[in-house]
């Protein structure tokens, strides 16, 4: 019987440090094109139901079609769910953002929550796009 070939040690290393190399990169791409944004856009059932200004403090709700809801808190310059019907709670576990592109979903109530620019809708590329 021959023994069975394997890759030397080099070969292995090489390629971790390539995965490792575009696992950086490619967070610096996804946090890069982070900004501090204007206003916060609200959309429900892939429409916009409202545009807000991210300087003034409000506390808003939004009932879903199917009997839900979600209160959304703008303050202090950021923006958060505070409440909402959901079982799973990710939304508001989320937590306070001030950044673009770094959205909060209720996807049972299907609200996202968005920081965008200066009151116009943000065209910027996401991480994944």
């Amino acid at each position: 019987m021959e023994p069975k070939k394997t890759k030397p040690l080099g070969f292995w290393m090489v390629l971790i440090a390539v995965i490792a190399a575009a696992a950086i990169l490619g967070m610096i791409l996804v946090h890069g094109n982070r900004h501090t944004g204007g206003a916060v856009q609200v959309t429900q059932n892939g429409e916009t139901v409202g545009l807000y200004p991210l300087d003034e403090d409000q506390t808003l709700r939004f009932d879903s079609d199917n009997g839900g809801y979600n209160i959304v808190v703008i303050s202090g310059g950021t923006v958060r769910v505070s409440e909402a019907s959901c079982p799973d709670q990710v939304c508001v576990r989320k937590g306070a953002t001030d950044q673009t592109n770094d959205p909060i979903a209720c996807l049972p109530n299907k609200l996202v929550v968005q920081v965008v620019g200066g009151g116009e809708q943000n065209n910027q590329l996401d991480g994944v796009s």
